[in-house]
């Protein structure tokens, strides 16, 4: 098998479970497996690593098109950490995929949250790279945009709960009484170079809750949100957000989390205040 090959039948078996032109994809990845097929199997060595990963990318970019969009994450939480944030080289700490690409692709470009900004490219990539939000989850930034115009999520060789943060912006949305604004300052160095001090906030979860998001693909997949597929031992599955946003704040609200949220020492209690109303970070 050649690498053109194995990302052939990638490419169909994504179509086959929806994607398509025109599509805005937030793409969350693990690409462990896929470059161990690539050298493995298509016999891709170190060297042509790079090649492999542009062809890789290029694949998602002609599924898509020009009037489509993708967007990888590449959230970091230095700047909650007090080490500041620079738009054109913090790397992420969600995937070695799109630190590759941030490395690698200028046809991509930043969306400007500290913590949670997407290297973008396409249709609305400048559109979503002008956005200003303050608050990481709120109706200014990127989550709201994904839920108000059919943004889908592709799953790439992962599970939900691994790549889905859709579903802390759903927790927001759903105002969840152990969740709460935190505001943080810090350094900000902008695209030109300039560094200002800024102020940037995020809904966190109060420490002393042991919470984790437990959404699975299968869940998704059974409630017609999703559509899985595999290609040589790859696990794919496309979401479209829209859909799935009113499924995941209803089972939050009226289902307390039953199929989407996990925790170890609380339990959801909507008759309860906040455990904290809101928190202020430091001056870093």
């Amino acid at each position: 098998m050649t690498d053109i090959e194995l990302l052939n039948d990638i490419k169909i078996k994504l179509n086959e479970i929806g994607v398509r032109a025109g599509d805005t994809v937030y793409v969350a990845s693990d690409i462990t497996g896929l470059l161990y097929l690539a050298k493995t199997e298509c016999d891709v060595k170190i060297k042509q690593r790079d090649e492999f990963l542009n062809k890789f990318v290029n694949t998602l970019q002609e599924m898509v098109g020009p009037e489509g969009t993708l967007l990888f994450p590449v959230f970091s939480w230095d700047f909650c950490r007090g080490n500041g944030f620079d738009i054109r080289s913090t790397k992420g700490e969600v995937g070695a995929l799109n630190n590759w690409i941030l490395k690698n692709r200028e046809d991509f470009i930043r969306t400007k949250h500290p913590m949670y900004s997407f290297l973008v490219w396409g249709k609305y990539a400048h559109r979503l790279a002008a956005m200003n939000n303050q608050d990481a989850w709120g109706d200014a930034g990127p989550f709201t945009f994904l839920r108000d115009n059919d943004g889908k999520q592709l799953f790439f060789d992962i599970q939900a709960h691994q790549g889905i943060t859709f579903g802390h912006y759903v927790e927001q949305c759903v105002d969840v009484p152990y969740r709460h604004p935190k505001y943080f300052f810090g350094s900000y160095t902008d695209k030109n170079g300039v560094t200002e001090t800024r102020c940037y906030s995020m809904y966190v979860r109060d420490l002393n809750v042991m919470q984790e998001i437990s959404i699975t693909n299968e869940w998704l997949i059974e409630n017609g949100v999703a559509a899985g597929a595999e290609s040589h031992g790859l696990t794919l599955t496309y979401c479209d957000l829209a859909k799935a946003y009113p499924l995941l704040y209803n089972d939050m609200k009226n289902n307390n989390g039953a199929n989407t949220l996990s925790f170890e020492n609380y339990e959801l209690d909507w008759g309860k205040k906040k455990t904290i109303p809101f928190e202020l970070g430091g001056l870093a």
